[in-house]
């Protein structure tokens, strides 16, 4: 017993003596890679050189930066000409009160313009009236890779900013937001207009009309960033993405920003939904003092669980296998609509069902609507295109109608039991 104590010792002591001979190995940096996308910042993620080209893009109009709440700042009222509200940052939170003010100074006329990985709930439930078939705002989606392509759809696709995530000077992976498409609802009033694309195809710079003024959201702050302002295609690009602003006083948000993690935490419903590479692991393993800590932590425990490895287990006990409560779900609520008579309401479940599926067994995201979807779904589930066809054709009548029959929906349903019938 005591020669296993004094060997787990010495384990612990050499592992000590190296992690910090590499610890001391480490090269300095003078530069702080934090993402803080501060004003007054000259860090590569701060935000110093655009707020500089901003204060003095409209001459004359002002330039204030917002150190405090939002409330009682922002006017509410109709100006002689709009004012204009900027954030850019990795995350934004704003409070019931703050929410209101910003609708409400848009609403009068004047634009905001927000750049963030994350926007809250609170502010798109109110803004984003228009619902694309039923779908419900449900934040940003997120493509993990080391670089992206940046393109405005006013210039040509040769003009697109490559911008590169670098994290002590080299590339590493990053978290790019992007709207999805299905929020984009052609002839809604309320709906989103692309403006901008990531990657060629997906969307991060949109705008959206709010009473008498516009809401644009942009989700690639890194695009503003002083590291990306270094290169000359980066600042025509932010030049042509403020071209859309109107000359006005900008209020500059710098009290409203907090990290990408902490404000879906804070600000989304569907923050436990899925976990970004911004993680608080992320922040932890980006400082090296944190970092070697964690590393340090993690070996201990494996050195524990190696000289435990003799330790008797006690037997496992026999777990039922889980039961699927999904399906037992489903039923539930298309007995009730089939009850109640809602025939178009379980329609219109079924082809979300549907779509749902496509989602997660062939990676397909998009609309009926849309021809690029529906033959990318063909190809990949090698169901015939007709009976697809058949299924967008009458998806399409039942939403369009206001009474739906008993048959109706019964023709619907072999059509979709069909398509899972023949899918690959």
């Amino acid at each position: 017993m005591k020669d296993r104590r004094l060997l787990l010792l010495i384990g612990v002591l050499l592992l000590l003596t190296l992690l910090t001979v590499i610890f001391l190995l480490q090269p300095r940096t003078r530069f702080d890679w934090t993402p803080t996308y501060k004003a007054q910042s000259k860090e590569p993620y701060g935000t110093h050189i655009i707020a500089g080209l901003l204060r003095d893009y409209f001459p004359d109009k002002g330039f204030d930066i917002l150190k405090d709440s939002i409330v009682g700042v922002l006017p509410v009222d109709t100006l002689p000409e709009p004012a204009i509200y900027v954030f850019i940052g990795d995350g934004l939170y704003l409070d019931s009160a703050e929410v209101k003010t910003l609708l409400a100074f848009i609403s009068t006329g004047n634009v905001a313009f927000i750049s963030s990985l994350s926007v809250p709930d609170k502010l798109m439930l109110e803004a984003y009236e228009g619902e694309c078939d039923d779908y419900e705002w449900e934040d940003y989606a997120y493509l993990l890779d080391s670089a992206v392509r940046l393109g405005l759809r006013q210039l040509p696709p040769q003009k697109a900013l490559a911008c590169t995530y670098l994290y002590r000077g080299r590339p590493k992976a990053h978290s790019w937001s992007y709207i999805e498409s299905v929020y984009f609802c052609d002839g809604n009033t309320y709906s989103f207009e692309a403006l901008g694309d990531m990657n060629d195809s997906l969307v991060n710079f949109a705008a959206m009309a709010y009473g008498e003024g516009t809401l644009y959201l942009h989700t690639t702050p890194l695009a503003f960033s002083n590291i990306q302002l270094l290169q000359e295609p980066a600042l025509q690009y932010a030049n042509s993405v403020f071209s859309y602003l109107p000359p006005g006083k900008i209020y500059w948000d710098e009290y409203s920003k907090i990290s990408e993690p902490e404000a879906r935490l804070r600000n989304n419903r569907a923050a436990n939904r899925s976990l970004s590479a911004q993680s608080p692991l992320s922040y932890i393993i980006q400082q090296p003092p944190l970092a070697w800590a964690w590393y340090l932590l993690l070996s201990i425990g494996l050195l524990f669980l190696l000289f435990r490895t003799k330790r008797r287990q006690r037997i496992i006990p026999v777990l039922e296998p889980n039961k699927n409560t999904s399906l037992e779900f489903v039923r539930t609520i298309g007995q009730l609509y089939f009850l109640q008579g809602s025939y178009k309401k379980l329609a219109l479940q079924k082809m979300k069902l549907l779509l749902n599926f496509a989602r997660e067994r062939y990676h397909l995201r998009g609309q009926e609507s849309d021809p690029d979807f529906v033959e990318k779904l063909a190809r990949k589930s090698e169901v015939p295109r007709e009976l697809i066809d058949r299924i967008v054709l009458m998806h399409r009548n039942i939403g369009n109608s206001n009474l739906v029959t008993e048959n109706t929906l019964i023709d619907f349903h072999r059509l979709t039991d069909e398509f899972y019938r023949v899918c690959r």
